[in-house]
């Protein structure tokens, strides 16, 4: 019942009443004292009935807020039994609920009426670690935000918005070219009737996968598709990790073709010009990384391409038509530039360093300023040897990364040699000095590519960066200055390092490069008293050996101990070792560098894929051979991420 109050009305009526009163008395009682006496008494009432209303009838500040919050908590609770929300309370200490409105019913009903509580639990689960996720019932989509402070959940349906997005996102252009690897190697051997046959089924092959998918495609040259789609298709396509490749492969072996497909494929908002180079670099990005696989990417410079495929060794062959080309653009190229300064990777190897004075002379035989760019802080004892030989013949322009910062001008070029990874390079500092890069590398392309590359010239078909080198001074015709004794012995090493002793990635092209780095009066005991191995590499080399374990029948992984730094040297030659024993098919060598970070050093023959594992923990390389360094973890720790990625590796083969 509702407190009665008394208003102005009420006493000024009450005031009159005493006034009436009091003229009464006064009538009656003419003398002083009684009026006086009446006077006080209602002056008296008058205060009393005062003190009464605000005692008794007077309502706080603390209940007039709660009075609100109660008034509008009732009209919440009736909004939200009655707006097209669903609202669930829950009990944050057990995730009880205490209470839903209509449509959080309706939005968790099954089919037989009940209410969903296994639904819902999940949905809590998730929404407890996020303000903001998402949830399908019954073909709807609806944004799930909480509130942590009531313990709400509201449910918001999305539905029309959501189709609405995806459907815009499902439309935007794809442009997707298919190259044929190794088409043009493959026509020089084949009759007219089999070249034939040969179009046929690459003509069924992409017919039928363009039907199957519904996409609109083109044929450009003999070994060239044009596709056209939308995104929808595109997200197909990941979703099966691009199984067509491994299935042409596999059609394309029925058929005895040594055939690959290589594909780029780009997408995007608006400009389709754009959107076709981006498909055509992911293309080559595709065949620099040795073919049979997939590179996709948005055009988007800030987005980084995906990567599918890649399950076989490098098989896109190069032709001397090409290293031509390249020869006479480089050389073009110093002709405009006032120093060349070429450098290899941090830690020198043997095919870095070979490469690396094998480009110099290259240089020297167009201008003077060419220059072998070594660090004088990371050597291993046989570069550490081969530099010392360098410099006692005094037959390459040799300088530290510290002289070269002082000689480097806007017009000077760098060479970077058996590398294409910025975070790779002999110097970062250094890098950043130039404006323009060439890079001649044997290793697959990756993401960490130099913005400032004028000209690439990357074959992962080949067996060494020392190789492609070499070439490019066959091609030079180098009559003025011929490659000297000991040049040629470091390009001969390097080829060697990288191919085992001409055991491993060996190509006719390769007897080809040593038989005239041989006629160059390359020397093997040279060769030999440089990269010889000293006792205590040698021991040091077994103790690794003995601490390796399987990890399969055929894959072997080593650990080295948290407290031994090993320089880059000594687990290269144990994963070389290893990987010689008889049932062993890959092998992951993990040891503390003596720079403080962890290095790996992977081998494999042909089954596994070494540079993609490399590459998930942001190293590189070959098919069977790369490498990684990672930062600020332990030797166990990277040997457990290390183990699941080889895991994962052989579950997708």
């Amino acid at each position: 019942m509702k407190k009665f109050r008394f208003s102005a009305l009420h006493f000024i009526m009450i005031g009159l009443i005493l006034f009436g009163i009091i003229a009464v008395l006064h009538s009656l009682f003419p003398e002083p004292p009684t009026t006086l006496l009446a006077t006080f008494v209602a002056f008296l009432l008058l205060v009393l009935l005062f003190i009464y209303q605000k005692k008794s009838y007077e309502i706080s500040e603390l209940e007039q807020i709660e009075y609100l919050n109660e008034e509008a908590n009732t009209g919440l609770m009736q909004l939200l039994d009655q707006m097209p929300v669903g609202v669930i309370k829950i009990r944050q200490e057990d995730n009880h609920v205490e209470w839903f409105n209509p449509f959080a019913e309706l939005i968790f009903a099954q089919d037989d009426g009940e209410f969903d509580k296994k639904k819902l639990r999940e949905i809590v689960e998730v929404g407890l670690d996020d303000e903001r996720t998402y949830a399908n019932f019954s073909g709807k989509r609806y944004a799930v935000h909480v509130d942590y402070k009531q313990g709400l959940f509201y449910f918001f349906d999305v539905s029309t918005e959501y189709k609405a997005t995806t459907n815009l996102v499902g439309s935007r252009p794809v442009i997707g070219i298919i190259s044929v690897d190794n088409y043009d190697e493959l026509e020089d051997s084949l009759t007219d009737a089999q070249i034939s046959q040969l179009n046929s089924f690459l003509a069924q092959f992409v017919s039928e996968f363009a039907h199957q998918h519904g996409i609109y495609y083109r044929r450009g040259t003999m070994d060239r598709f044009y596709l056209f789609t939308d995104y929808s298709v595109l997200e197909a396509l990941i979703d099966s990790k691009f199984s067509i490749i491994d299935k042409f492969r596999e059609e394309a072996k029925n058929m005895d073709l040594a055939l690959t497909l290589s594909i780029g494929i780009a997408y995007g908002d608006g400009n389709h010009q754009q959107i076709g180079q981006v498909a055509l670099q992911n293309l080559n990005m595709a065949e620099v990384r040795g073919g049979d696989q997939v590179v996709v990417k948005e055009n988007d410079e800030s987005k980084q391409p995906i990567f599918f495929g890649g399950g076989t060794a490098s098989a896109v062959k190069r032709t001397r038509t090409r290293t031509r080309a390249m020869m006479t653009a480089i050389s073009d190229k110093l002709k405009t530039v006032d120093a060349v300064f070429v450098v290899g990777h941090r830690n020198l190897d043997m095919d870095a360093l070979g490469s690396a004075v094998g480009m110099q002379h290259f240089a020297q035989n167009i201008m003077n300023n060419a220059y072998t760019v070594y660090n004088e802080s990371e050597m291993s004892p046989d570069i550490a040897r081969a530099i010392s030989k360098l410099q006692n013949e005094n037959c390459s322009n040799l300088v530290t990364v510290e002289e070269a910062k002082k000689m480097v001008t806007e017009q000077s070029l760098m060479i970077m040699v058996d590398h294409s990874k910025i975070a790779l390079t002999l110097s970062k500092d250094f890098y950043e000095l130039f404006e323009q890069v060439v890079v001649v590398d044997h290793h697959r392309r990756d993401t960490d590519f130099p913005n400032n590359s004028i000209l690439t010239y990357i074959e992962s078909g080949a067996s060494s960066a020392s190789e492609l080198v070499t070439e490019l001074i066959q091609f030079q015709n180098d009559k003025h200055h011929k490659l000297n004794r000991l040049q040629s012995s470091l390009l001969m090493a390097g080829i060697m390092l990288d191919t085992k002793n001409f055991t491993a990635r060996v190509t006719s092209r390769t007897f080809d490069v040593a038989s005239f780095l041989r006629a160059r009066g390359s020397d093997s005991l040279e060769i030999h008293q440089i990269a010889a191995t000293d006792f205590e590499e040698y021991r040091k080399i077994n103790e690794l050996i003995l601490r390796g374990k399987n990890i399969t029948e055929d894959i072997i992984l080593v650990g080295g101990d948290e407290e031994t730094r090993y320089d880059n040297v000594v687990p290269s030659k144990a994963a070389d070792a290893i990987l010689d024993m008889a049932g062993i098919e890959a092998v992951f060598v993990v040891t503390k560098n003596i720079k403080d970070f962890v290095s790996i050093s992977a081998r494999s023959r042909s089954k596994v894929n070494v540079q993609r594992i490399m590459e998930s923990l942001g190293g590189g390389g070959h098919f069977n051979l790369a490498a990684a360094q990672v930062y600020d973890q332990s030797v166990i720790e990277v040997q457990v991420q290390l183990m699941n990625k080889i895991l994962e590796e052989l579950k997708e083969e």
